[in-house]
């Protein structure tokens, strides 16, 4: 195997563990409707094939005969869909019923999204996406703010965490 694609399966294994560390009731929902082999189709990017089973979870670029289903999108629509959570059936290709039952299983599992951006990217972004989700819950109170105004304060906050960070390390 390839020393890329053999990050990459290291890398999807530790992401599924970490995820499962962030959701404790998603293991055992994963495991009740595995096996499941599925294709994503990024338009202008390489086929991403992913199978979970009860034994293993792989990721792969090389194609795979028996997927259940296909989601054919671009980043912007599967970020979208992430956003508002809310799928599309448009964009799934072949067995939309387990689709839609995986898309269920991750909406439902209420995961940790704060602490899997903190272990892997850091603090100052996990405190960011924090604030930003906390602004968006209250920006009905506060429509008087605008776009420059919210970036300044974010980059102003951004600053005292370096500082603070390099202060401690001291």
């Amino acid at each position: 195997m390839l020393p890329m694609k053999s990050e990459l399966k290291n890398s999807f294994q530790r992401l599924i563990s970490d995820l499962e560390d962030a959701t404790p009731n998603i293991k055992d929902t994963l495991l009740e409707i595995s096996p499941v082999a599925f294709k994503i189709n990024l338009k202008g990017h390489k086929d991403i094939y992913i199978s979970i089973d009860k034994a293993e979870r792989s990721i792969s670029f090389d194609p795979k005969p028996n997927i259940d289903f296909e989601i054919v999108s671009s980043l912007n629509e599967l970020f979208r869909m992430l956003i508002t959570k809310k799928v599309d059936r448009n964009i799934i290709k072949g067995d939309q019923e387990l689709a839609m039952v995986l898309a269920n299983t991750l909406q439902k599992a209420d995961i940790n999204f704060l602490y899997l951006l903190d272990k892997y990217f850091g603090n100052v972004p996990a405190l960011m996406a924090h604030l930003a989700n906390e602004f968006s819950l209250t920006s009905k109170l506060s429509n008087g703010l605008d776009e420059k105004n919210i970036y300044s304060r974010f980059r102003q906050l951004a600053i005292r965490m370096d500082r603070l960070e390099a202060s401690k390390n001291l």
